[in-house]
């Protein structure tokens, strides 16, 4: 069992006429994920796509390594090249551009995915999720 955690980023000056820009974040499991493409009108500009097992223990620290390790690769990266970092546990694909081309712009949405997953039985388990703040006392 696999997990793969992803950002795609489309942004308008690459954009076909009328597609919107923004952001799609994700996660996929099971034997073979695939981070899933939403709209074929909208395409990808630059993207991040973290591949490592299900039952991978502390998948924020291994996101962590990987973009750092990516970035130390990466040097002068042109827009269009991928940068792949591939260990036996874990693989990271990157794409950068402008807007999305420093390690904080790859690591948050990352690592909001990656805090507290768990895989358990094929499915995603989120472990210590944040709860819904209170209501204010009237």
């Amino acid at each position: 069992m696999r997990c793969i955690l992803y950002v795609h980023n489309h942004h308008g000056a690459h954009a076909v006429a009328g597609a919107r820009s923004g952001r799609v974040c994700g996660m996929a499991v099971g034997e073979d994920p695939v981070a899933q493409r939403w709209d074929a009108a909208r395409p990808i500009t630059s993207f991040a796509e973290f591949s490592c097992p299900g039952d991978l223990e502390d998948p924020a620290t291994a996101v962590e390594l990987a973009v750092a390790r990516a970035f130390a690769r990466s040097g002068t990266l042109a827009p269009g090249q991928t940068v792949a970092i591939d260990t036996p546990r874990w693989n990271l694909r990157l794409g950068l551009e402008p807007g999305f081309d420093d390690p904080r712009a790859v690591l948050e949405p990352l690592l909001q995915l990656a805090h507290g997953l768990r895989v358990r039985g094929g499915k995603v388990i989120r472990v210590g999720a944040v709860e819904p703040a209170a209501a204010p006392a009237r």
